[in-house]
């Protein structure tokens, strides 16, 4: 939401503005006021200013000064003169400077109205669509290798795109793999970081890893290399166009053996290799990358330099594909657990519902054998440590008990069987977004009720949408939309209908003149709260009084 200040020395002339523009309903607008040039510098305080609509002629610091003053501190702030005819010279000078629009009193609100229209419409075309693109795509260029690893460290987690979409972000980030062909995956181990220790040193080590395995490869294959985790890297490795799998097949073993010398003599540290004997569909690359890790770990992987080369049709997993691609889709899911905090911390149940139920939709044979058993406690124990991490952070223990059997969270033995768990941690997540969303509804309540003490208390100030958006720590467009989203009416709407009400009320009960209770009421102006008072209540306020008092006589 752009801000506008309008400055004046007339309160009536700036009170009438202010009503009019809040009036048009396109124009969405934090509007401030001030009736001198040095109130408003004081009121620009740390948020800045968008547009300025101020009179030229100004006791003090004129419109002119104050212009300039602004432009200095925001530069890109539009600026709009009220003038006289006579005051024509000064603007012309001005409107060299750039940014700046005049208009003549004598014009009346529409063309006003349209000026300031064209001063906000010229902010947002400064950063226009084709500007944003075009840097967007620098952005990306840049980015691609961090967006690339971030694609592919997904995918082999699990996240399994279709064949379509596949193809599609492959040409995004300049993959130079076929998304449809099989692929051969190897994985790579820094078994000592030597000299590479400081975190930075780390990174170019990984970078100088990349480097020696494209140099030996691509003449060779089709290669894509990358950062697995704090220790490993991936390569995915193709045949090039019109060669076998075979060739590629040789070149991985001749190409590893180079590469694990390479490190050793050039950077001084010990590299571990396991290659894959055949390639895989990409769906099963997951699975691949597992089984190649345990190989590191487990099969012959004890000391460093290791190279492991599997014969062609060797199957170390005794599961079946489909099996393997059921895993890596579970584990996959499991580390976007976090994706539910959003929808529990803002009482969404429905979608919390809706999403944890795509996680978890598990095929029973996954756990029907002795291995399933552990993958079972795999899952929990990766759901139970979500949710107690997310509970205690938040303190919903005490609340959230009375309701569920807290022992279940930690306790897998509490549990009847997999989709008892499953059901419980679901039935879990409801409740606690349920529990937040009453907190948020009661938050929201308490917010407004802040703003309208607020507003009572000091109803013979200015009260500003900047002002009241601080009392209640909320940016000013935000706390504008979510008022009127609650009560039904905007905060204006509000604050003029609790200064109607107030002066009504002191009409009534005491002698104080017209001009005092506008003052009291926060309107300076006396002729502009005579004419804030007859739109809303049908009659001037000494009318309002006279009625009264003959209504009391009856």
């Amino acid at each position: 939401m752009q801000k506008l200040l309008i400055v004046d020395d007339e309160p009536l002339a700036v009170n009438y503005l202010v009503e009019t523009l809040l009036e048009t309903p396109n124009l969405q607008l934090d509007i401030a006021k001030a009736y001198s040039g040095k109130e408003a510098l004081a009121k620009l305080g740390s948020g800045g200013v968008d547009v300025l609509l101020t009179d030229i002629r100004m006791p003090g610091m004129n419109g002119m000064e104050l212009a300039d003053e602004i432009l200095k501190r925001y530069p890109r702030c539009r600026v709009i003169f009220l003038t006289g005819y006579n005051d024509f010279e000064y603007v012309q000078s001005a409107l060299r400077k750039g940014g700046v629009d005049y208009v003549l009193k004598t014009e009346g609100d529409a063309v006003i109205v349209a000026a300031i229209e064209k001063a906000v419409a010229d902010i947002e075309a400064e950063v226009n669509e084709k500007q944003i693109l075009q840097k967007a795509r620098q952005q990306v260029h840049l980015a691609l290798p961090s967006l690339r690893r971030d694609y592919l460290v997904e995918f082999l987690q699990g996240d399994v795109d279709g064949a379509a979409a596949r193809r599609k972000r492959f040409e995004e980030l300049d993959i130079d793999l076929d998304p449809g062909a099989p692929v051969f995956a190897a994985l790579g181990r820094i078994d000592e970081w030597g000299s590479f220790a400081a975190p930075a040193d780390r990174v170019l080590l990984f970078y100088s890893i990349h480097n020696i395995a494209e140099e030996y490869f691509k003449p060779a294959v089709r290669i894509v290399t990358f950062q697995y985790d704090r220790t490993r890297t991936v390569w995915l490795i193709q045949p090039k166009e019109g060669e076998s799998a075979e060739s590629a097949r040789g070149a991985q073993e001749v190409c590893a053996d180079r590469i694990q010398a390479a490190c050793k003599s050039l950077l001084k540290v010990p590299f571990s290799i396991a290659l894959s004997g055949e390639p895989v569909a990409w769906e099963s690359v997951s699975s691949r990358i597992e089984e190649l890790k345990l190989q590191l770990t487990f099969r012959l992987g004890a000391g460093e330099e290791v190279l492991l080369t599997a014969l062609p049709g060797e199957e170390p997993s005794r599961r079946s594909s489909r099996l393997l691609h059921e895993i890596g889709r579970l584990r996959s899911n499991i580390h976007k657990l976090d994706l539910l905090e959003s929808y529990m911390d803002n009482g969404m149940k429905g979608s919390f519902v809706d999403l944890y139920d795509e996680l978890f939709q598990v095929d029973e044979t996954l756990f029907s054998d002795e291995d399933g058993k552990w993958l079972g406690l795999e899952v929990f124990s990766h759901i139970s440590a979500f949710f107690l991490t997310y509970m205690n952070k938040r303190e919903l223990f005490g609340a959230i008990g009375k309701h569920v059997h807290t022992e279940k969270i930690y306790n897998a033995d509490r549990h009847s069987g997999l989709h008892g768990m499953i059901d419980f941690f679901g039935k879990l997540g409801t409740a606690i977004a349920e529990h937040n969303g009453h907190r948020q509804k009661e938050r929201t309540h308490d917010i407004i009720d802040r703003a309208h003490r607020y507003i009572h208390q000091f109803l013979h100030e200015e009260l500003s949408l900047t002002k009241l958006a601080e009392v209640v720590y909320l940016s000013p467009p935000y706390f504008s939309r979510m008022y009127k989203q609650i009560t039904g009416q905007g905060l204006l709407e509000y604050i003029n209908e609790t200064r109607i009400q107030k002066a009504k009320l002191l009409l009534k009960t005491t002698e104080k003149k017209i001009h005092d209770i506008a003052a009291e009421v926060g309107l300076e102006s006396a002729p502009y709260f005579t004419r804030l008072f007859r739109k809303k209540v049908g009659v001037t306020p000494q009318e309002y009084r006279e009625s009264s008092k003959g209504m009391e006589a009856l």
